[in-house]
């Protein structure tokens, strides 16, 4: 009777728990990206025709340039010609191009009070910040926290369903492992603990991590249940890392001022790994230390947001600029040097995201690729390893027994799982090397289904809609790019792992964020999510 009631409950779970999934997703995304919300305004520019610009960001540029927040329409102006921001004890003018602050010309920040006029060529602009700010009521924000709890609650159903899936498959083998409803079981109870904490407020971000993580653990779960342990801690320790780096980044003068020694720490790492890594599958990007392995290139990310964004009042300057290009190529070198390519192209996405925010140059975007086309080639022709997977690129069925066995047995999964998976603990692809990392996904939809893999892809998507939602309400830009980025390279690191699978791309190596197994990986990318957690300090006060 129990062995009828336990097939009866794995078959109809393959179908309760895709519709948990999708319901969660739509609310995430209701929390995320639904309703719109109006732009503040903190204060007003008035030229001397009594047009009025409102000033709607606390960081704002005036100049020439469409991309300008006051378009002057002078061909006298400066494209960037200053910049006005509100800083803790008032409104600061900046220059940067020729601009006079009361008919006076100023080449330092000077503060700027109401009834003050920026001349920009022909232009003069007075301020009027006479009136309250005016900070519009978000009605979604009382709806969003509904939201929140029902989505944490479909998604404690969606956990059990899942973790009873397993154990019943795991009774059937006589090789129960205890860790199963432990971890399962505590990240439950730290969910609640958290959300609780906060309040259910502004937690859309922590919500989409906690769905990854579930997945992440069922793999560890199915695949490898002697590191549940491990991959539980990993998610733990991400999660305070992800709630100290919001603690600084709230702080936007700490931030700052934290930036080049972070940076400094994270060259440093590239480099000690360097002298002191293990090589791993042709790439020198591991660290023993005996009782654990690190990948400190996973932490490196977090070094690499976080030093190569910066503020308005530093962006315009031409030597941050050079610093960043210098602190690009920094982490870039070492990460060649190691053989760590598809690490290297995270980065060199992430680089690509900031230098285009921060400079809106499309000739720079184009002259940086064609620059990494030219290094992608001269990498083909000069490391055999690299060219094996090229070789194997769009020809795995070819080499079905060969170079593409992994390619085409996770194609095969996938086959096999269809919408609904064949439920936990039952696919194959775990017999395949590196199924819980590399070709993750197709782990995930031969067990779960392919629904189920595509909802795990949704919330990637809903980090980049949401960054870029955010992007015109930051407090500083530093936000905006910092969100950018990181959402930037969460996507592209998944695409190189789900389309490197299937062979739509050579197969490179990188993690799934969140759900492949592996400790630096979860730590790093749940303190990655602080960044795009930042995206919404836009009305917050330091």
């Amino acid at each position: 009777m129990f062995q009828w009631l336990a097939y009866f409950y794995c078959w109809l779970i393959r179908f309760i728990i895709p519709v948990a999934a999708v319901t969660v997703i739509y609310l995430l995304y209701k929390i995320l990206i639904g309703g719109k919300r109006e732009n503040p305004i903190f204060a007003r520019l008035i030229d001397q025709n009594g047009k009025i610009f409102p000033i709607t960001a606390r960081e704002n540029i005036i100049g020439r340039g469409r991309h300008c927040d006051i378009v002057v329409k002078s061909k006298e102006a400066s494209t960037n010609a200053a910049a006005i921001i509100l800083e803790n004890d008032g409104w600061t003018l900046h220059p940067v191009g020729d601009v006079l602050l009361n008919e006076e010309k100023i080449d330092r920040p000077q503060p700027i009070a109401h009834g003050d006029t920026i001349s920009v060529a022909s232009a003069e602009l007075t301020l009027d910040d006479s009136r309250d700010p005016y900070i519009p009521y978000d009605k979604n924000d009382q709806l969003n926290s509904v939201r929140a709890k029902c989505a944490t609650i479909v998604l404690t159903m969606l956990q059990i369903m899942v973790v009873l899936s397993l154990t019943i498959h795991y009774l059937s083998t006589d090789n129960f492992p205890i860790q199963l409803p432990i971890c399962f079981g505590g990240l439950i109870m730290v969910e609640w603990i958290y959300l609780k904490i906060m309040k259910f407020e502004n937690v859309g971000i922590e919500l989409c991590a906690f769905f990854l993580c579930t997945f992440g653990l069922a793999v560890a779960a199915s695949a490898m249940p002697d590191s549940l342990y491990k991959q539980f801690i990993a998610m733990m320790l991400g999660l305070v890392v992800f709630v100290l780096l919001n603690f600084v980044l709230k702080n936007l003068s700490l931030t700052m001022k934290l930036r080049y020694a972070i940076g400094v720490i994270g060259v440093g790492l590239l480099f000690f790994n360097i002298l002191f890594g293990t090589e791993l599958n042709g790439a020198k990007n591991w660290i023993d230390l005996g009782f654990i392995t690190v990948q400190p290139s996973e932490f490196v990310k977090i070094a690499y947001v976080f030093a190569g964004c910066a503020s308005l009042n530093r962006l315009i300057t031409t030597r941050n600029l050079v610093l960043f290009t210098c602190f690009s190529g920094a982490c870039l070198l070492p990460l060649f040097i190691m053989r760590d390519f598809g690490t290297a192209s995270v980065f060199f996405i992430g680089m690509l995201i900031i230098v285009f925010m921060r400079s809106g140059d499309l000739k720079a975007i184009i002259l940086f690729i064609g620059a990494a086309v030219v290094g992608g080639v001269a990498i083909i022709a000069l490391k055999p390893y690299v060219a094996n997977r090229f070789a194997t690129y769009l020809h795995a069925w070819e080499n079905a027994y060969t170079s593409g066995y992994q390619q085409v047995n996770t194609m095969i999964a996938i086959g096999s799982g269809g919408l609904f998976g064949v439920g936990g603990g039952k696919g194959n692809l775990d017999l395949v090397a590196a199924a819980d990392t590399d070709l993750v996904f197709g782990f995930v939809v031969e067990e779960w289904g392919l629904i189920i893999g595509l909802c795990c892809v949704a919330v990637l998507i809903l980090f980049t809609l949401y960054a870029i939602k955010r992007a015109g309400m930051t407090r500083s830009v530093y936000y905006s790019i910092a969100a950018a980025a990181t959402s930037g390279m969460f996507l592209f690191q998944a695409a190189l792992n789900i389309f490197g699978s299937t062979d739509l791309l050579p197969l490179t190596g990188v993690t799934l964020p969140l759900i492949s197994n592996g400790g630096s990986s979860i730590m790093a990318s749940m303190g990655m999510l602080a960044f795009i957690k930042a995206a919404g300090l836009g009305g917050d006060v330091e």
